[in-house]
C-alpha cells in the first residue's frame, strides 16, 4: 500500500514535469517564431539599406541591422538547442512514466492474484471448520 502510494506520487510528479516541459516547449516555439519574424524583418531592412548605399546614416543603419541579425541568429540557435534539450527531457520523463506504469500494473496483478489465492484458502478453511464442527456435533 505504501509503495503503491509512493509510485502514485512519483507518477504524479513526473506527469507535472512533463506538462511543465510541454508548456516550456510551446513557449520556446512561439519565441522562435517571433525571432524568425524579427530576423526576416532585419534581412528586409538590410536589403533596403543596401539599395540606399552612399549616405553615412544608411551605412550606420545597415551596420546596426547586421548586428541585430547576428544577435537574432544567435538567439534562434540558443532557443533551438534549448528546445531540443527540453524535447529530450520530455521523452525521458515519458519513458520513465511508462516504466513506472508497467511496474504498477505488475504489482496490481500480483496483489490481485494474492487476494484471489487467499480467498480460495479462506473458503477451504471455512469448509474444514464446518466439517470439523459437524464432526464435533456428531460426537
Amino acid at each position: 500500500s505504501k509503495s503503491s502510494e509512493e509510485i502514485k506520487q512519483q507518477n504524479s510528479e513526473l506527469s507535472e514535469k512533463v506538462h511543465s516541459l510541454v508548456s516550456q516547449n510551446s513557449a520556446m516555439k512561439l519565441d522562435m517564431e517571433d525571432l524568425h519574424k524579427k530576423l526576416e524583418m532585419a534581412e528586409l531592412m538590410i536589403q533596403q539599406f543596401s539599395n540606399q548605399a552612399g549616405s553615412l546614416d544608411a551605412n550606420q543603419q545597415l551596420q546596426m541591422a547586421l548586428e541585430e541579425k547576428a544577435s537574432l541568429e544567435t538567439q534562434v540557435a540558443q532557443l533551438s538547442e534549448s528546445l531540443h534539450q527540453l524535447q529530450a527531457e520530455r521523452d525521458q520523463y515519458v519513458e520513465k512514466l511508462k516504466e513506472e506504469r508497467n511496474i504498477w500494473q505488475q504489482r496490481v496483478q500480483q496483489l490481485s492474484e494474492q487476494v484471489h489465492t487467499m480467498a480460495e484458502e479462506k473458503e477451504k478453511h471455512m469448509a474444514q471448520i464446518r466439517e470439523l464442527e459437524a464432526n464435533v456435533t456428531e460426537l
